[in-house]
């Protein structure tokens, strides 16, 4: 081998280590911020936040929630504003992301809450996972699902 061939298998070589490092770092900048829109998610559930909602929902949103009951984006969105809705506490912990390329994430976590909605006192710990998309350059709830794993 020569020297050249030596210095352009090694450049090519830290190139490629660069991109990847890159590579990696933006899949965890884009976790970090799912994480936060996650977060974010939940408080605004909490305070009825429809306009934070309408922002976030993807066309074609659908929500499985823990009592069975599959809901549309307006469904969710109507659900919101009902001002019945009252919410006790709520706690959202263990949150993890997976990106799968730079326009789709899923994070999945445990939600515990106390909640007055929809007529029903509802106290339960259920576990979740949203589908997230990069609507250009927005990130988007496409759906979410929630089951119990304890409580009523």
């Amino acid at each position: 081998m020569t020297s050249r061939t030596v210095i352009f298998a090694v450049t090519l070589l830290s190139c490629l280590a660069l991109s990847l490092n890159l590579h990696a770092q933006a899949g965890g900048d884009f976790a970090d911020q799912i994480k936060q829109l996650q977060q974010e998610s939940r408080d605004a559930q909490m305070k009825n936040d429809a306009s934070w909602a309408q922002q976030h929902l993807a066309d074609g949103f659908v929500a499985g929630n823990s009592w069975g009951d599959w809901q549309t984006r307006e469904d969710f969105l109507k659900d919101l504003q009902n001002k019945t809705n009252k919410w006790k506490s709520g706690n959202i912990s263990d949150v993890k992301v997976a990106t799968f390329g730079p326009n789709t994430a899923v994070s999945h976590y445990t939600f515990t809450y106390d909640a007055e909605l929809q007529g029903k006192h509802r106290a339960r710990t259920v576990i979740c996972s949203d589908t997230w998309v990069n609507d250009s350059g927005a990130w988007k709830t496409a759906s979410t699902h929630c089951s119990l794993v304890k409580g009523e």
